[in-house]
Order: structure tokens, then C-alpha cells, then sequence
């Protein structure tokens, strides 16, 4: 044996020299990555001269050993145990990052000094341009195990050594860290370099496991955070129907020890009513259920949603009421803060609207809004809910013409019925319901309402359950109720019900105080929204305070929205604005002057009034406003009015 290794370490040699000489070598003298790495060293160091590697130290070897320090560990006990094995051979063990840094040695202390001698210690780089041909830079080279013997390393320095190095790959597949085996040429084995790559093979798969592991906590504390985190509560059971899980809130909701319900079965803690039973039983999905469960003698009232699993078990949430009402609160959004500070009440009018709505706020009488469309009803009643007391709660709203009559019972009240369905009243409790449009309720809804009024108390559709409600109503109509009342097809007493506080929002016409702020405001609005800096001059200002707005605050938003995108510039002037203000009927400017309309003015303007209340109907218009049929589309031509 100790003749065959003289006579492999005499013919590398031989092999090494004639390189150095001719700097060519035939392939059948060394293996080709050895030859190609001779190639690289040639170019960049001497293979007589020994100059030390370069070395990390300080806080930079700290990051490198501090990032690396998993591998390390584990890496280590590979190899502590390994060494052991090999006692009483003299080697030395490494690890190193996958810059080839060392980050660890352990082995025989002759062979520890000697490298330290050479400049190999902790921090140490197995660069290949700088030590010359090494294992550790081969393997990092190739991603692949590699063993450099005796005079194969292109530095004579380290003939006397052999080299055995394996790289290690993390989960992803990416090299992270090598492994070098350091022997005399003497205690040579060509098992070394499988016992190397062994290790490594080892290290990464120990490293899988770990990472595993740490996955698996991470997403398990993750679970438990999640758990105990969210609003609902939680119970799964197996399909043994045994609890397997429980979160606090389900706990808390059943009255039950969490700690001690795992493995028992459900039905010996909760009595389940027929519908979950059924539903477990059927295997079938169930979603937001109103159900009472009686549990440790006690009754709870609660949403639950029923999910079956594949493997047999059950996912059981329960959703607590208080929820779907902050639900209801989030979608109202910032709007719920408005104040009667953020309304335009600069005429005597509105002022007198808002004193008396602030005196409603105080109270929890219903109150009814009047006035014609656009005025801004729904804005006054979120200021007397943000005012109240329990502003605290949802502000919902419902558009009674929006609803289909034949829908609207079981929309608005509610249901039991299959899988149920809570009522509006129920969702706007410690809140505010505002009902729009309200002469379009039906009439059992009607009578629902004035009962709940009475009462403080609702059934739901098709049901004899009586369920406790507390809500502020506020109404509103551009119509007139009273008549509605006359005609029978709104109940006389409701209508006292909801007009305890009766608020009359005059139209923009009427409050001509308020026009040029709301135009200053809307200005405002568009600044942020196409982020430039508006104005309007005087002249421009006073046409659009004569002008009537039919359709009050909703007009003038929509309105100035469209000069300001048709504008010319960013002061407006009144080349910017259409012509139907230029010739619309005013009674005085922004600053009292009376005027004149034309009669041209007036003319188009009844034309457009008779175009609008008869729908477009040319004969009807003709006869309303005593001309002909063929006087009428000559006018509508000339006025550039267009009919339906």
C-alpha cells in the first residue's frame, strides 16, 4: 500500500513539474477539472511562492458565521462524530461557506497548527487564484465532491496533503456550504472522499429536516395566532364527532373549559338543534344560521356556518351578531363622521334647519326629512347620527322605491325560513335605519313598522318569534305625504309615527346664500382629484348664483364637475360655462342687483318644463303650451332642446 501511494505520489509530481515547465499536460497524467484549475491558477499566482489567504475577521466573519449559523451547527455534529470514527487517524475537519470562507475546524492539532502556519484559520478564503488548486474551490467550482492529492494541488506547499471536499445544498437546491476532510499523504484512503460526501449528504439532509420542523412551528404558531385572533369562534370535531379543536371565543361563547373538551365528544357539551343535526348528518354546507344552542344550562343566540371536510370532519364557526353589525359601520366608511360643521349653512333657512335638527339629535323620536331631490337629506341625517349619543352604531340606509314590493317583507323584516335571514331593523340596532323615498313601503311593512315603533320589538317575516330592537329612524320623501295619507295608500297613523321631528330642506333656489360656497367647495373637491389649483371669476361666479338649480346640490356638484373638465383654463370665466346658464331666470345677482329676463329665456325655459313633465310628447307639449306641433320643433330647434 505504502508502494502503490509513492508511486501515485511520484507520478503527480512528475505530472505537476512537466506543467510548470511546458504548461501543458497530456489528460491521461491528471483528471481534466485538475488540469482546467492549473489553466486558471498559471494565470494569477506562482506555484512555488506561498502567499497566505485572504481572511475575514472582525464583524464581518461575525455576519458570515452569524448567516450561516444553522448550517454550522448541524454540520459540526456531523462531523465531531465522524472524527471519532476516524481516531486515531490524524486529519482535519472544516466548514466553510459557499465563498469558500471557513467558518469551522476541528481535528488533529499538528495538522491545525500547520495550516495556521500556512494562514488557514477561522475566516480563512480557499481562494483558487490565491492558495492555487484546493478541494473546497474545486466542489464550489463544480457543485460536486472533489479530492486533490498530493502534487495535483497546484502550489507545492501543499503536496504533502491530501484534500477531500463535497458540497451542501439546502431545501431549494442551492449550494449554502462545503465540507473539507484534510489529510498527510501518508494516511491517504480512497475511501475518504465518499466518507466526505457522506457528510455532506447528511448536513443537507439534516438541514431539510430542521427547516421542516421550523416551518412547521412557524405555521402552527401562525394557526394559533389566527385562532385566537379572529372575531368568530372555532370548533372542528373528527368524523367520530370527537373536538379537536377549539379556539377561546368558541370557548367562551359554550361556557367551556378549552383545555379540556379536546377528545370529548361534541354532543356531551352542546345540545345541537335540528338543523345542525341534520346538516352533520347530510354532510351539507350550511352558512350564517341564526340558532339557538343550549349549552351548561344556559341559552346562546348566535350565527354559525357549518363546513364538511373530505376526511370526514367538521369545520363549526360561530359569527357573534356584534359582527355583522360593525359590518354594517364599516361600510358607511368616513361618511359617518360628517357634522352639521361640514354643511353649507350660510342662509337664515338652513341655519334654522340645522338648530332644529340638532334639538332632534338629543332625542330618540323618529324624524322625517322633506324636500325635493338634491337638496341633501341623506347628509343631514348623517350629521344628527353622528351627534347622537349611540352614533357608536351602524347608519343604514334602505331606498324603499328600490325594492321590489313583492320582495320587500322578507327584505326588510327578515326571515326564519330555511337557512334565515336577519332583518335591517336587527342589523341598525344601537344605530341609526334611514328609509328613503319611505311613501314606497308597502303596506304590510307599514303596519310591521308602526308596530316596532310602538313596541320596540320585531317579528320576522313568516315567524311568531318577538326579537327586542333599539334604532333611531329617520325618513325622508320628495313627495307629498300627506297626500299619499289622503289617497289611503300610506297608513295615516305611521305617518304621525315618523313626522315627530319634521325638517323641511328648502331647495337651493330658496337659499341663495349657500350657492357660492357649495360651488367653492365642489372647486375644492376637484383640486385633490385631478391635483391642480382651480378658480372662478366673478362674472362666471355671479351666472351660476342666478341661475334656478332645479336639481339643487346634485345638480351644481355634476354641473361644475363638467366646466371644470371642459374648461379652458384653471380660471374659469364664462366662456367656460354652457348656455343654458347664460340664459336661465334669475331674480337678483350674487349681490342683490334685480334684473331682466329675456323672453326668449322664458320661453326656452317653459319649453324645457313642458318637455320634461310630458316626457318628450310633442303633441302633448304643443297643446300645453297652445302652439302647433310645427311652431314647437321650430323652437326646439332654434333652443337646441332635443326631445326623447
Amino acid at each position: 500500500m505504502t508502494k502503490m501511494i509513492e508511486l501515485t505520489k511520484e507520478s503527480a509530481h512528475t505530472c505537476w513539474e512537466f506543467f510548470q515547465k511546458h504548461r501543458w499536460v497530456s489528460a491521461e497524467f491528471t483528471l481534466s477539472p485538475i488540469l482546467d484549475s492549473w489553466k486558471r491558477c498559471i494565470r494569477q499566482t506562482s506555484p512555488y511562492e506561498w502567499h497566505k489567504p485572504n481572511v475575514a475577521s472582525g464583524s464581518t466573519l461575525n455576519s458570515f458565521i452569524q448567516r450561516s449559523a444553522e448550517i454550522i451547527a448541524i454540520a459540526e455534529t456531523v462531523l465531531e462524530d465522524v472524527y471519532q470514527m476516524l481516531d486515531p487517524r490524524t486529519c482535519v475537519m472544516l466548514v466553510t461557506d459557499a465563498t469558500g470562507c471557513t467558518l469551522s475546524i476541528l481535528g488533529n492539532d499538528k495538522i491545525i497548527t500547520d495550516f495556521n502556519d500556512l494562514g488557514f484559520k477561522k475566516g480563512a478564503f480557499w481562494t483558487e487564484g490565491r492558495v492555487g488548486t484546493n478541494a473546497v474551490s474545486l466542489s464550489l467550482h463544480t457543485h460536486e465532491p472533489a479530492s486533490i492529492f498530493a502534487a495535483q494541488h497546484f502550489n507545492q506547499h501543499l503536496h504533502q496533503y491530501c484534500t477531500h471536499a463535497a458540497p451542501v445544498f439546502n431545501t431549494e437546491g442551492r449550494l449554502t456550504a462545503c465540507l473539507l476532510l484534510i489529510t498527510h499523504v501518508e494516511n491517504y484512503q480512497q475511501s475518504d472522499a465518499a466518507l466526505i460526501a457522506s457528510c455532506a449528504k447528511e448536513t443537507s439532509t439534516l438541514l431539510q429536516l430542521e427547516r421542516n420542523v421550523s416551518d412547521a412551528n412557524t405555521l402552527l404558531g401562525q394557526r394559533n395566532a389566527v385562532l385566537e385572533c379572529m372575531d368568530d369562534g372555532i370548533i372542528a370535531w373528527d368524523k367520530d364527532r370527537h373536538i379537536t379543536l377549539i379556539n377561546n371565543q368558541a370557548a367562551s361563547t359554550f361556557n367551556l373549559d378549552k383545555d379540556r373538551v379536546i377528545g370529548i365528544q361534541l354532543e356531551k357539551l352542546i345540545l345541537l338543534p335540528p338543523i345542525i343535526k341534520s346538516g352533520i348528518q347530510a354532510r351539507r354546507k350550511l352558512s350564517h344560521l341564526e340558532i339557538t344552542f343550549e349549552s351548561q344550562g344556559k341559552f346562546i343566540e348566535a350565527l354559525v356556518t357549518l363546513r364538511p371536510l373530505h376526511d370526514g370532519s367538521f369545520l363549526f364557526f360561530l359569527h357573534p351578531l356584534e359582527t355583522m353589525r360593525r359590518f354594517a359601520q364599516r361600510h358607511i366608511g368616513s361618511n359617518v363622521e360628517l357634522s352639521f360643521n361640514s354643511l353649507v349653512t350660510n342662509s337664515k333657512k338652513m341655519k334654522k334647519v340645522q338648530t332644529i335638527a340638532k334639538r332632534a339629535a338629543k332625542t330618540n323620536e323618529p324624524i322625517l326629512l322633506k324636500g325635493e331631490d338634491g337638496v341633501g337629506k341623506n347628509k343631514i341625517a348623517l350629521a344628527i347620527h353622528h351627534l347622537r349619543d349611540k352614533n357608536k352604531g351602524p347608519f343604514i340606509t334602505i331606498n324603499c322605491k328600490s325594492i321590489a314590493p313583492e320582495n320587500m317583507l322578507k327584505e326588510l323584516l327578515g326571515s326564519d325560513e330555511g337557512e334565515g335571514q336577519a332583518s335591517k331593523f336587527e342589523l341598525a340596532s344601537g344605530g341609526t335605519i334611514y328609509l328613503e323615498q319611505i311613501e314606497f313601503l308597502c303596506t304590510e311593512v307599514q303596519s310591521a313598522l308602526l308596530q316596532m315603533l310602538k313596541t320596540n320589538l320585531l317579528m320576522r317575516a313568516n315567524s311568531s318569534r318577538m326579537i327586542p330592537i333599539n334604532f333611531q329612524l329617520i325618513s325622508c320623501t320628495s313627495a307629498d305625504l300627506e297626500q299619499y295619507v289622503n289617497q289611503g295608500s300610506f297608513r295615516r297613523q305611521l305617518y304621525y309615527a315618523i313626522s315627530a321631528v319634521e325638517l323641511d330642506i328648502p331647495p337651493l333656489r330658496q337659499r341663495k346664500e349657500d350657492i357660492v360656497e357649495l360651488i367653492q367647495r365642489q372647486l375644492r373637491r376637484l383640486e385633490k382629484r385631478y391635483n391642480t389649483r382651480l378658480s372662478i371669476n366673478d362674472d362666471a361666479l355671479d351666472v351660476l348664483y342666478r341661475y334656478s338649480w332645479p336639481g339643487n346640490i346634485s345638480e351644481l356638484q355634476n354641473k361644475i364637475e363638467k366646466i371644470v373638465l371642459n374648461r379652458n383654463d384653471d380660471m374659469i370665466t364664462t366662456d367656460d360655462l354652457p348656455n343654458q346658464f347664460l340664459s336661465c331666470p334669475i331674480e337678483k345677482d350674487m349681490y342683490g342687483t334685480p334684473y331682466v329676463q329675456s323672453l326668449e329665456a322664458m320661453e326656452k325655459k317653459a319649453i324645457e318644463k313642458a318637455c320634461e313633465v310630458f316626457d318628450g310628447r310633442i303633441h302633448d307639449i304643443a297643446e300645453a303650451l297652445q302652439i302647433s306641433r310645427t311652431t314647437l320643433w321650430r323652437k326646439l330647434k332654434k333652443y337646441n332642446i332635443s326631445v326623447k
